[in-house]
């Protein structure tokens, strides 16, 4: 419940209605926390800091219009304090609001132009309203400021909004190699797909596959982590991971892993899924050494939480080690039979490894879970064209198709197995529909040269 509370010592009316909010929260913790920032905000009702720090604990703690009302009251009450106008523009920019957002921010350059965060958003949000030039702008004068990498990314996204994709790809491919974000891989992706190097272009998307958008590192917008209380802390954090707001995620899970000693995971699976949720955040900034250890210490302490064992078994796969990823999938099914995503990975790997009748037997249980998921049909249909039984791969590649028309890897192995089967035409008209779906060249080539022999056998 939200109340507005009018000040009685009158002022300025835009900054009297204290906005009241979480004080009827359940959990007995963040109503206690809420009710002593707004006693310490009452006190000092014309205190932009104080009306500032509320907004921040409202931010932190899911009371988003809440904060954003909060927010201006500390912009009005002070109007040389950065961080207020610079705040409202993020939280208004997460609602699509972008000018309004670009309006903020320019606020709050004006009273702060030095801090290059600022200028590497702005750029960012000036390309979401198509405004490329402007936005260059922005990122030049970010990369004067010292953020280089993170300007020549706004830079390579610039040339991409403007369709000169080969002067974006010599800017992407050494970020790409140096930080191996997925979010670089897949904008490298995009642009290299566009000037046409398929089989560069389908490696690029594959590693940034589990992309999220980049988020600058960002001091002060991190300092809202401070105030994020009570049982929600932990999913705070995931959502932030969800958003792609890296740095905040991180800071919370950090000191959150400050406050529990890593032993508790022995006994409180809290912990372990605070261990397993920064392991998963290291990875996604491209920490990737420091994510494989903090897992391994997670299954040293608990090797009983499941989650640990398909962490580590994603990490193994990314290595090429299938055999030590597979036990650990093996292990994650053991001790939780009902996850189908476990069973969809097991059958991957045993296809990896050669062991096409296993694989298909793990594929075949994780459709009892997900019976309508294209991916674990289009793995179904390779794994029974491995063992030569076309009909049925047939059978599962035109399921996945019809749940997804636009399956492109699912019309190529669908006119591989039609091909197999003495269906010549139908497989050139499924190899085609692959080919407008934008299939990997490699695998048009391949099939292509398949299709012939047997056409010629024919």
């Amino acid at each position: 419940m939200v109340f507005l509370l009018h000040s009685c010592d009158g002022g300025n009316e835009h900054t009297d209605e204290l906005v009241i909010a979480g004080i009827d929260s359940p959990d007995e913790g963040l109503k206690r926390f809420f009710d002593e920032m707004i006693q310490s905000t009452r006190a000092m009702p014309n205190s932009g800091l104080m009306r500032g720090r509320l907004a921040m604990a409202y931010e932190a703690n899911g009371f988003q219009d809440e904060a954003m009302i909060t927010y201006e009251q500390a912009a009005a009450l002070d109007q040389t304090d950065f961080r207020w106008p610079y705040l409202a523009a993020h939280l208004k920019a997460r609602h699509e609001l972008h000018q309004a957002a670009l309006n903020d921010l320019e606020r709050a350059i004006e009273i702060d132009a030095n801090y290059a965060p600022a200028w590497l958003w702005r750029g960012t949000w000036l390309l979401d309203v198509d405004r490329p030039d402007e936005a260059n702008e922005a990122f030049q004068r970010a990369r004067a400021l010292g953020a280089i990498s993170e300007s020549t990314f706004g830079k390579a996204r610039v040339l991409m909004a403007k369709q000169e994709y080969d002067e974006a790809v010599p800017l992407l491919e050494p970020l790409a190699r140096d930080s191996a974000h997925p979010y670089i891989y897949r904008t490298l992706g995009y642009a290299l797909r566009a000037l046409g190097r398929l089989d560069e272009a389908r490696t690029a998307l594959a590693r940034g596959r589990e992309a999220q958008p980049i988020a600058w590192q960002d001091a002060r917008a991190a300092e809202k982590a401070s105030f994020v209380r009570g049982i929600g802390r932990l999913s705070f954090a995931e959502n932030l991971l969800g958003a792609g707001r890296l740095d905040e995620a991180l800071a919370i899970l950090e000191e959150m892993r400050r406050e529990q000693p890593d032993e508790t995971c022995e006994h409180t699976q809290r912990t372990c899924t605070l261990l397993n949720t920064l392991s998963l955040a290291y990875s996604r900034y491209g920490k990737e050494e420091e994510a494989f250890a903090l897992v391994q210490r997670g299954l040293s302490i608990n090797a009983e939480f499941y989650h640990f064992h398909i962490t580590i078994a994603g990490h193994y796969r990314q290595r090429r080690e299938l055999d030590a990823a597979l036990h650990h999938i093996n292990r994650a099914i053991t001790l939780n039979p009902s996850l189908g995503d476990a069973h969809v990975q097991r059958g991957r790997l045993l296809i990896g490894l050669g062991r096409h009748e296993d694989a298909t037997t793990a594929l075949e249980i994780a459709l009892q879970f997900e019976p309508e998921q294209p991916l674990t049909l289009l793995y179904l249909g390779m794994t029974k064209g491995q063992l030569k039984q076309w009909q049925q791969a047939i059978e599962h590649l035109e399921r996945a198709i019809n749940l997804n028309p636009h399956f492109a890897l699912g019309y190529v192995y669908l006119a591989r197995s039609l091909g197999e089967t003495g269906k010549i035409d139908e497989a050139w008209q499924a190899l085609q529909t692959a080919e407008q779906n934008g299939a990997p060249a490699y695998e048009l080539r391949t099939n292509e040269q398949r299709l012939k022999e047997l056409e010629a056998e024919h």
